[in-house]
This record gives structure tokens, sequence and C-alpha cells, in this order.
């Protein structure tokens, strides 16, 4: 089947809760999983992704597992700050609004803004940081899938830190 421009394939939603990711969260279809690691300054950075990618339709978890020397240096407000800083410039982001927003008993930054490969369409980013863990869940819907993206967002759960 063929999926109208602006739609995704039709599929049934899949649960996901990963012990290993540390959250739990409702996809529309089965995720594409991602592992990576990189070795920084402070630290090996391990980084999982989950992630359902249909163009209008943009719906992630990361994990990134970071060094624990970063956070003996860095206060969790630096680590949110530098991620925020870091997510933005890579995604060329305009028109930005951003706040604080904790996540439960964790402390996080919500973020909306306009997507430098996508004038004109807002996206939502969730900074989350659980223990040593950063989280950042994305959800982007343009048109009709404004909605599905918002559901997703609203699905996920941080289990652990």
């Amino acid at each position: 089947m063929v999926a109208a421009v602006g739609q995704r394939p039709a599929s049934a939603p899949v649960r996901v809760d990963s012990r290993e990711g540390g959250f739990r969260a409702v996809f529309p279809e089965a995720p594409h999983y991602e592992a990576k690691r990189e070795t920084t300054l402070l630290g090996a950075l391990h980084t999982r992704s989950w992630e359902v990618d249909h163009g209008a339709l943009l719906l992630r978890v990361e994990r990134h597992d970071l060094p624990a020397l970063a956070l003996r240096i860095l206060a969790p407000e630096s680590v949110l700050a530098r991620a925020e800083r870091g997510l933005l410039a890579d995604l060329a982001a305009r028109a930005v609004e951003s706040e604080a927003a904790p996540w439960g008993r964790h402390p996080g930054r919500r973020l909306r803004y306009e997507p430098g490969d996508r004038p004109g369409e807002r996206e939502e980013a969730r900074i989350v940081l659980a223990g040593r863990r950063l989280y950042v869940v994305f959800a982007r819907g343009a048109g009709k899938l404004a909605e599905e993206a918002q559901r997703f967002a609203a699905s996920v759960e941080i289990t652990g830190d």
C-alpha cells in the first residue's frame, strides 16, 4: 500500500517498554533502533535511539549515557543548557521557544522551534536529565499527522535513571 503525500503507511501501534532504554512509549509502528559510541574529552558517550521517520512524521526517543566525569564537572542545568544549544545548532533551528519543564522528579527543558530544513513547520523536543542519562524526545507531525505526534509525545514515560 502506498501512503498519500503527508501521510504515513497504515500500521498498528507498537508499545515499546525498553528496559535497556529506560522508557516506555507508543509508536505508530515498530521503531528503527540504533546504537553508537563516541569518545569525548570527558569519556565515552553511549547513544541509543528509537525512531519512526516518514518525512512529515518524525518520532524519536534518544538516550545518551553521559560520562560520569561530565556530571561531576557540570551542574544539571548546565548539562541541559549545553544539550539544548547543541540540538538547536544541529537542527539550524529558528523561532525558538524554550522553557523549563521537569519530567516527574527529573529536570528538563521543552523546546518548540522551526527546523532549518523545514521552513514554516514547528517541531517539539523535550530534553530530560535522569541520573547519568540524558533523554531527548522528538515529535514532529505536519498537517493531519500533528495529532499523532502529540499522542506519541504524551505516551513517553521515563522509567529509569
